[in-house]
């Protein structure tokens, strides 16, 4: 039994540190979700922001709780081991990131506006929205990206790297990335596609960069700027609040279809070019906390 549990070092194997993740990111799920309606609050979405907030902090600070205690108890490490060191430098590290998950977004609206199959108007941004809706979103925006890179770029990307070898983590973490969004409104086979390949290509810049936090910072420049900035639907979700609006118009490969710009092949070209720039040796990015 033992021989099953351990491996010849003494450690336990690399399918049980998994295992055990799941579970109990699954029960805290539930239990959040119980607790949610036991005190009888109204659901994330309908609630507003705030209420999206709370439940993505309850989530997301859950998470690493769970997953520092994970490292503790199965390497004897923390948080670092992760690529999520707690000091002053990560800041830096995570708007580096932001800034990069930005560029691709940025380089599709000036394709489109230039080539003429996208328009842009005011957003419907107001004072009102701006607390009630795009702050929140914003906070909750960071922590549930976050709360995926702590998971899959973070944890299970080394638990996969230490059983297996990199490139088959990098493989299976951006697969399974895809198939996460398989349940979202109008998902559709290329953007889970497109979504699974930049999902390999940012564990690969994990495996590059050995920061999360980076990682974190791109998660959350994609997003944020796609969704609060252009108000383009992301993921099959349509924006509360953003300060401009692009449309994009035409054939679904430049469009995305149903599933909105990640599911377009000029979106997908560019975050290759980018990623693939970002994460090139004459760019390496060891140094970066």
């Amino acid at each position: 039994m033992n021989r099953i549990w351990r491996n010849e070092h003494g450690r336990v194997r690399t399918p049980w540190r998994v295992v055990t993740m799941i579970a109990l990111l699954a029960a805290v799920m539930v239990l959040v979700n119980v607790g949610w309606r036991a005190l009888d609050l109204p659901g994330q979405q309908e609630g507003g922001g705030w209420y999206f907030l709370l439940f993505a902090g309850l989530i997301s600070g859950s998470s690493l709780g769970i997953i520092v205690l994970l490292l503790r108890l199965f390497e004897n490490t923390g948080a670092a081991a992760i690529g999520l060191p707690l000091r002053a430098a990560a800041w830096k590290a995570t708007a580096a990131g932001t800034v990069v998950g930005a560029a691709p977004i940025c380089l599709l609206v000036g394709l489109s506006l230039v080539a003429g199959y996208g328009s842009v108007s005011a957003g419907n941004l107001t004072t009102a929205n701006l607390t009630a809706a795009l702050l929140p979103a914003l906070i909750a925006g960071f922590l549930l990206a976050g709360w995926e890179e702590l998971v899959l770029r973070g944890y299970l990307l080394r638990q996969l790297s230490l059983g297996l070898n990199s490139l088959a983590a990098v493989v299976i973490t951006g697969t399974l990335f895809g198939l996460m969004h398989s349940g979202n409104p109008g998902a559709n086979w290329q953007g889970l596609l497109y979504t699974a390949i930049g999902g390999t290509l940012m564990g690969w810049l994990m495996v590059r960069s050995g920061s999360l936090w980076l990682l974190i910072g791109y998660h959350f420049g994609w997003n944020a700027t796609a969704y609060n900035l252009f108000g383009l639907e992301l993921s099959g979700f349509g924006a509360d609040a953003s300060l401009l609006a692009v449309t994009l118009t035409g054939s679904d490969w430049l469009t995305g279809g149903s599933y909105g710009f990640e599911a377009s092949l000029p979106a997908m070209i560019f975050e290759v070019l980018v990623l693939g720039t970002f994460t090139s040796r004459r760019y390496g990015l060891r140094s970066v906390p």
